[in-house]
């Protein structure tokens, strides 16, 4: 499973391989999603760390819902298909912590939650909206 993670990862920095900021104007975006989502990715470690099923499995499909609206907007937004596979990637990823969770398999699914905080990171660095 490792493997898996660390694959999913490699992609991720593939895909931000030449790191440069994308010129796009996220303005429309929904801030309380991505600060619900935020919040959502730091709570999700240490209740998978606590075997919190119910808390950790609320996390994630929080944030499988919200990697589903950016993939959406970033296809309908255009210009970023990169975002898009990040979004679609990070939804994916966060189908397995919850297949995890369901299996009882905390230390797995942390480890595919480090992943997920990591491809967020690396989104976010290309998608940084700018100070409205």
């Amino acid at each position: 499973m490792l493997r898996k993670i660390s694959c999913v990862c490699g992609l991720f920095a593939a895909l931000s391989g030449g790191l440069v900021f994308a010129d796009i104007d996220l303005k429309d975006f929904d801030d309380d999603l991505m600060r619900d989502m935020d919040t959502a990715i730091k709570d999700l470690e240490p209740v998978l760390g606590a075997k919190n099923a119910v808390a950790a499995s609320g996390d994630a499909e929080l944030l499988r819902d919200g990697f589903k609206q950016a993939s959406e907007y970033f296809a309908k937004k255009g210009g970023a298909d990169d975002a898009v596979k990040f979004a679609q990637n990070s939804e994916a990823l966060t189908a397995t912590v919850l297949k995890y969770i369901a299996a009882n398999d905390f230390d797995a699914a942390a480890g595919a939650a480090r992943a997920l905080s990591k491809s967020c990171r690396t989104c976010h660095d290309i998608y940084k909206p700018l100070t409205k």
